[in-house]
């Protein structure tokens, strides 16, 4: 089965609504079938599989209740039913003895999904280098990005 519509909206929810930027360890939840495998090159080798195992990683982290992933971009995989997610991520600095204290650590990555016949998401493989740069404002950094040229956007950072 082709990816669809839903499969497309279920990959912006994921990460934008109710999903990783939420500040809810079972925000995700809704979005991935129960026994979803998720991976990140960068946070963490092994492979975490199911429900409890992928919250207990981001609720252990704290890092979702500062992480903003807004959604850059959606490319659609060709004979089976998966996407690619371009994003870009703000991860708010909490740590008062930080010089940047409440300023937000910037990044961008993609995700690899995949979905069962139930539009769950069965695979999320995530890609990035980790930090490129720091922001006072995560949202002026976004609205900046968005307003430049879509070519200019390969040729930049995350910063």
């Amino acid at each position: 089965m082709p990816v669809g519509p839903n499969d497309l909206e279920t990959a912006r929810k994921l990460f934008e609504e109710g999903g990783w930027g939420s500040g809810d360890p079972y925000g995700p939840d809704q979005w991935f079938a129960e026994d979803a495998v998720m991976r990140d090159i960068v946070g963490h080798e092994d492979a975490l599989r199911g429900h409890e195992e992928i919250r207990q990683f981001w609720a252990s982290q704290k890092v979702g209740i500062t992480l903003r992933v807004p959604v850059e971009d959606l490319y659609v995989a060709e004979g089976h039913r998966g996407v690619a997610v371009l994003w870009m991520a703000y991860v708010q600095i909490m740590d008062e003895e930080n010089e940047n204290y409440a300023k937000w650590i910037t990044f961008e990555g993609m995700s690899r999904l995949e979905f069962n016949d139930e539009g769950k998401v069965t695979l999320e493989v995530d890609y990035h280098h980790g930090p490129q740069g720091v922001t006072d404002s995560w949202v002026a950094h976004w609205n900046a990005r968005r307003a430049r040229p879509w070519k200019e956007l390969g040729e930049i950072t995350g910063a």
